[in-house]
C-alpha cells in the first residue's frame, strides 16, 4: 500500500546477556523507496535497525543485538512512500512483507518461537508478537473564515469558509498569518523524525448517475439515461491557497476511488503527483482530469496535505519555512460527454530532448528517452527512464480493444524529420524505429505505427498505463520526431492523444541536438505551463524569428518536461561540454515564473542536472565570444537559496548579479502598502545597452491579476553593470537587469544578460513600432556581438528606411572593452567599416559587404583582425559607401 507504517512488534521484556533473533522473510515492494527493516528498541522510542529489505526477495535472518540496556522490544517494521505499490495497481503480490517463524532467546535460557499455526486468520498477533501502526500525526484540519485578511494573495479576495490545515491544537503560533497556527515539523536539525502530518478532507460518496441542481452538496436531480453511455469526461476542480515553498516539502494532493456494488471501496488512485507552488502565497483554480481513475458509478474525493520530510529531508529540501498553507474552498465534480478512451500522460514520463551520446563525435546516436530519472534523488547517478508512458482507459467503453494481432489497441504514431542544413539525411521511418518496448505495426512512408506494451513498473504489470520505446542506435543529431498516440476501446471508438493531432499539430516530440541551423541554443525551462507549448516559448519564437539575422531564424530549442518536478533532465543531464562550446554562440534560458529547480546545481532543493555547471565550464572553455541570457521571475532568488558554488559562481562571479529580493511588489509594499504590479523597466546608462542617443528604452513587465509575479530585485558585484531599473520608491532605487562582459581563460569576450523576470511578462509602453520585445532582444543579441535584422518591427508595422546616410557616435565612450556603432544606409549598396589606429594604420573591419537600406548596429570588442586586445589610446572609425563616407573618433580605456 501507498503511506503504509506498519509493524509486529514484541512487548516490553528483560533479558540477560546476549539477544538473539531468527525468523523467515519474504518481501516484495519497490525497491530504494519501500522498507522491511528488522529493529530494536534502545530507550524511549529509539529504534535501531538491524536488517533492512527493500526490492524483491527472501531471507532466512539471525541476528543478535548489540544492547546495552536491560529490557528491549523487538519489531518488523514496514514502512513505504506515497506511489508505485500493490495499491496503485502496479505489483502483483501477496503482500508487502511476510514473516514466519520467529524465534527470541537471551543467555538465561529463556526462548520464545512462533510460527502462528495456532492464530486464527484475522489475528493482529500471536504469543509475545502484537501487529500495529505507527504512531499517528493526528486530525488537525478544520473549517476558518476571513482568510483573506491574513493571505498575500492582491488579486483574489476570499471571506468564505475554507478548510485550512493547520488548526490550534499545537503551541506554532504562525508569525507570518496571525491567528493561524503553522504545520508542525516532523523532522528538523539532526534528522530527528516525529509523526508527520499526511491527512486529507474526504467528500461524501457521490453518485455519478445523479447532479446537482442547485450547484451544491445535494444530489437531487437524476441524470437521463440516454445520456449516461456518453459520459466519459470527469473533472475535479478546487481553489487552493498556497504558500509552500519547496525547502518546507509540506505539499498538497488529491485522490479519487470508486466503490463496487456492496459498497467496499477499491483503492485510493492518482497521477500521482504532489504538488508545491509559489512561496508567496497565491490561490490557485486547479482542474484534474479524473477521466481514467473512475471505473464506478460510486466515487468518494480527497484533498489533502502531507508533509514529506521524513522521505526527502536534505534530499529536496531541510523542511524549514512551515506556513498554514495549503487551504481549499469551491470543491466541485463535472461528468460530461465523452466518449471512448481517456488519456491522462505527465510530461516527465515522455521523451526529453537530447544529445549525442558520444561528447567528441558528433554524428554518434542520440538515444529516445524518457525525461524521468528513475533513480532516487540521493543517487549521484542520472539514469533516465528508457521507454515513455502513458495512461489510457475505458470505463464506459468496456476497457480498451485487443489488437486483432494480440496486445493492447494503443499506438504511438511517429514521423522522423531531418531538420538540419544540408547535406540532408534520409527520412526514417518503418520496423527499424521498433525499441525494447512496443512492436512495429505499419507505416505509410511517412508516419510509423508502434503498438504499446503495458507497462511494467516495479515487480508488475501496471494495468491502464502502456509504454513505447524507440530504438537508441537509430538517430542522430538533426532529426527531430513528432509522436502522438491513439487508442480503440471495445464500444469501437477511437480517440487521439493530442486531439486535435490526426487533423494537424502540434504534436509531442523531441529534437536530437544540436541541428547546426543555428548559433543559439534556447532552453525552454517553462515548457508546457500555460499553453500546450508553453507560455515562455509562445513570445520567444516570433521574437528570435523577427530579431536574428537570417527570416524566421529558429534557434536550437530544448525544453526542460516538467520543469518543476526536480526529476534531473535539464540540458546538464544531457549535454556535453564540447557539443555547446563547437556549436553555440549564444545560450537563452527562460524559466517563466517559476522559482525552485529553474537552473539546477546537483544538490539539495534542485536536481542532480547540474545546469549551473554545464553553463560555467561553456563560458570559460568558449572559443569565440558567447552570451549567455538569462530570464525568470525567480531564477536568481533560486540559486541564491542554493548557496552552492556553482550556482553562486554562476550568478556572481560570472553574471555579476548579487540577489536581494524575490519580489519587487513585496518589496515597494505589498498587498497592504500599495505596492507597484507592473513596473515599467527603464534603460540604465551604465551598460548603455538600452540606451540609444541618451534616450533609454522603455518598457512594462506585467505583473497583474490573476496571480502577482514575484520580479526579482537584483544588484551587481564588481563584474556586473546596471542594465535596466525598476522604478524607485521612498528613493530606494531597485534594478531590474544586470549585464556583464569580461574575458574568458582563452581570451575570449564572455557576454550576460540578467533579467529578473521572463520575456513573456514584457510590454509595450507605447502603441508604435518597433514591438519593445523585439528590440529589446535585438540590442541583446547585437551587444552579443550576433547579427541581426534591421527592421525588426515588420511585418506588423512598416520601419522607417533612413533617408540619409548617417554615421553616429559610438557607444559608450571611451569604452572597455566592448562599443556598439550603428550606422543608415538610405540605398541598397557595397559599404565598409574600418577602425584605425591614430597613425592611419588598419586595426580592424567591422563591415565588408553589400547591405540593403535600413539602420544597422555593429559591437567591436577591442580587438584587430588577428583577434589580439588592442592597446589603450585613441581610434578612429570610418564608413564609406557610393557617394558618403564619415570618420569619428572612439576611445579604448583599459
Amino acid at each position: 500500500g501507498n503511506g503504509w507504517d506498519q509493524e509486529l512488534a514484541s512487548g516490553a521484556r528483560a533479558f540477560v546477556g546476549a539477544v538473539s533473533l531468527s525468523y523467515k522473510l519474504a518481501w516484495d515492494c519497490e525497491a530504494d523507496h519501500d522498507y522491511v527493516r528488522v529493529q530494536y528498541d534502545a530507550g524511549g522510542g529509539d529504534w535501531q535497525t538491524l536488517a533492512s529489505y527493500t526490492g524483491t526477495g527472501v531471507a532466512v535472518g539471525e541476528l543478535t543485538l548489540p544492547m546495552t540496556q536491560a529490557a528491549t522490544k523487538l519489531r518488523f517494521h514496514f514502512d513505504s512512500d506515497g506511489a508505485w505499490s500493490d495499491e496503485d495497481g502496479l505489483y502483483d503480490t501477496d503482500g508487502a512483507c511476510i514473516v514466519d517463524s520467529i524465534s527470541a532467546w537471551d543467555s538465561s535460557g529463556w526462548s520464545d518461537f512462533q510460527n502462528f499455526e495456532a492464530a486464527a486468520v484475522g489475528d493482529p498477533g500471536a504469543g509475545i508478537w502484537e501487529a500495529g501502526t505507527g504512531v499517528a500525526f493526528g486530525l488537525h484540519s478544520g473549517m476558518k473564515n476571513n482568510l483573506s485578511i491574513g493571505d498575500r494573495d492582491p488579486c483574489n479576495v476570499n471571506f468564505s469558509t475554507q478548510i485550512v490545515f493547520f488548526l490550534g491544537t499545537e503551541p506554532i503560533p504562525s508569525t507570518s498569518y496571525p491567528g493561524l497556527y503553522d504545520t508542525p515539523f516532523c523532522k528538523g536539525p539532526g534528522g530527528v523524525k516525529a509523526p508527520c502530518q499526511d491527512e486529507a478532507i474526504v467528500s461524501p460518496i457521490i453518485d455519478l448517475n445523479k447532479y446537482s441542481t442547485g450547484c451544491n452538496e445535494l444530489q437531487n436531480g437524476t441524470i437521463p439515461p440516454a445520456d449516461l453511455p456518453l459520459l466519459g469526461g470527469l473533472h475535479l476542480k478546487y481553489t487552493v491557497y498556497v504558500d509552500n515553498p519547496l525547502p518546507n516539502l509540506v505539499l498538497w494532493d488529491w485522490h479519487v476511488r470508486g466503490f463496487d456494488e456492496s459498497g467496499c471501496p477499491a483503492p485510493w488512485r492518482s497521477d500521482n503527483f504532489i504538488y508545491w507552488y509559489w512561496e508567496n502565497g497565491a490561490y490557485s483554480f486547479a482542474v484534474e482530469d479524473l477521466g481514467s481513475f473512475f471505473t464506478s458509478d460510486r466515487i468518494q474525493i480527497a484533498l489533502g496535505v502531507v508533509d514529506m520530510c521524513d522521505v526527502w529531508y536534505l534530499v529536496n529540501g531541510n523542511c524549514a519555512q512551515h506556513t498554514p498553507a495549503p487551504w481549499y474552498d469551491n470543491v466541485r465534480l463535472y461528468r460530461f460527454k465523452s466518449e471512448g478512451p481517456q488519456w491522462s500522460y505527465r510530461d516527465i514520463d515522455l521523451f526529453q530532448d537530447n544529445f549525442p551520446e558520444q561528447e567528441f563525435y558528433l554524428e554518434s546516436y542520440v538515444r529516445a528517452d524518457m525525461a524521468n530519472d528513475i533513480r532516487p534523488n540521493d543517487s549521484p547517478v542520472i539514469d533516465p527512464g528508457d521507454s515513455i508512458v502513458v495512461g489510457c482507459t475505458s470505463g464506459i467503453g468496456e476497457g480498451i480493444a485487443a489488437d486483432p494481432g494480440g496486445g493492447p489497441a494503443v499506438y504511438m504514431h511517429v514521423k522522423c524529420t531531418y531538420i538540419g542544413p544540408t547535406p540532408t539525411k534520409p527520412a526514417l521511418f518503418g520496423p527499424s524505429l521498433e525499441g525494447t518496448y512496443g512492436t512495429y505495426q505499419s507505416d505509410d512512408g511517412t508516419w510509423t505505427i508502434i503498438q504499446g506494451d503495458t507497462s511494467r513498473q516495479g515487480a508488475g504489470l501496471a494495468p491502464g498505463r502502456y509504454m513505447f520505446d524507440l530504438n537508441d542506435s537509430l538517430f542522430t543529431r538533426g532529426y527531430r520526431i513528432d509522436y502522438y498516440f491513439t487508442a480503440r476501446d471495445n464500444a469501437g471508438i477511437e480517440k487521439a492523444l493530442p486531439r486535435w493531432c490526426r487533423s494537424y499539430g502540434p504534436y509531442f516530440e523531441f529534437t536530437c541536438l544540436p541541428t547546426k541551423n543555428s548559433e543559439v541554443l534556447y532552453v525552454d525551462d517553462f515548457h508546457g505551463r500555460g499553453s500546450f507549448a508553453g507560455a515562455a516559448e509562445n513570445y520567444w519564437t516570433p521574437t528570435f524569428g523577427r530579431v536574428l539575422s537570417v527570416p524566421n531564424d529558429r534557434p536550437d530549442r530544448y525544453d526542460v518536461n516538467g520543469p518543476t518536478s526536480g526529476v534531473s533532465n535539464g540540458p546538464g543531464s544531457r549535454a556535453k561540454n564540447k557539443q555547446l562550446v563547437d556549436q553555440y554562440l549564444t545560450i537563452v534560458w527562460d524559466c517563466g515564473d517559476l522559482e525552485s529547480t529553474t537552473i539546477s546545481d546537483g544538490t539539495v532543493n534542485s536536481d542532480k542536472s547540474n545546469d549551473c555547471q554545464m553553463l560555467i565550464d561553456w563560458l570559460q572553455m568558449s572559443e569565440h565570444v558567447c552570451g549567455l541570457w538569462v530570464c525568470g521571475d525567480g531564477v536568481a532568488h533560486d540559486l541564491d537559496g542554493l548557496a552552492s558554488t556553482p550556482a553562486l559562481t554562476l550568478l556572481s562571479t560570472w553574471c555579476g548579479v548579487d540577489f536581494v529580493a524575490t519580489s519587487y511588489f513585496d518589496l515597494t509594499g505589498g498587498k497592504s502598502g500599495g505596492g507597484i504590479v507592473s513596473p515599467l523597466i527603464t534603460g540604465d546608462v551604465d551598460a548603455g545597452i538600452f540606451v540609444h542617443s541618451s534616450v533609454p528604452d522603455k518598457f512594462y513587465a506585467f505583473g497583474g491579476c490573476p496571480i502577482i509575479n514575484q520580479f526579482d530585485v537584483l544588484d551587481k558585484t564588481a563584474n556586473g553593470k546596471y542594465a535596466a531599473y525598476y522604478p524607485a520608491k521612498n528613493s530606494i532605487n531597485y534594478r531590474a537587469a544586470i549585464a556583464s562582459w569580461q574575458l574568458n581563460p582563452g581570451g575570449y569576450n564572455v557576454h550576460t544578460m540578467w533579467f529578473g523576470f521572463s520575456m513573456m511578462y514584457m510590454r509595450d509602453d507605447k502603441i508604435s513600432a518597433p514591438i519593445d520585445r523585439f528590440e529589446i532582444a535585438g540590442d541583446v543579441f547585437t551587444w552579443m556581438e550576433l547579427t541581426t535584422n534591421w527592421n525588426i518591427g515588420c511585418p506588423y508595422v512598416n520601419a522607417e528606411i533612413p533617408t540619409t546616410y548617417r554615421l553616429a557616435q559610438n557607444f559608450p565612450n571611451p569604452f572597455n572593452p566592448i562599443t556598439t556603432i550603428k550606422f543608415d544606409l538610405k540605398e541598397k549598396g557595397p559599404v565598409t567599416l574600418r577602425v584605425y589606429n591614430v597613425a592611419g594604420q588598419l586595426v580592424r573591419t567591422l563591415v565588408d559587404g553589400v547591405k540593403d537600406a535600413g539602420t544597422y548596429s555593429i559591437a567591436w570588442d577591442g580587438r584587430n583582425n588577428g583577434g589580439s586586445e588592442v592597446a589603450t589610446g585613441v581610434y578612429f572609425y570610418k564608413m564609406e559607401t557610393t557617394g558618403f563616407s564619415a570618420t569619428k573618433k572612439m576611445v579604448m580605456l583599459r
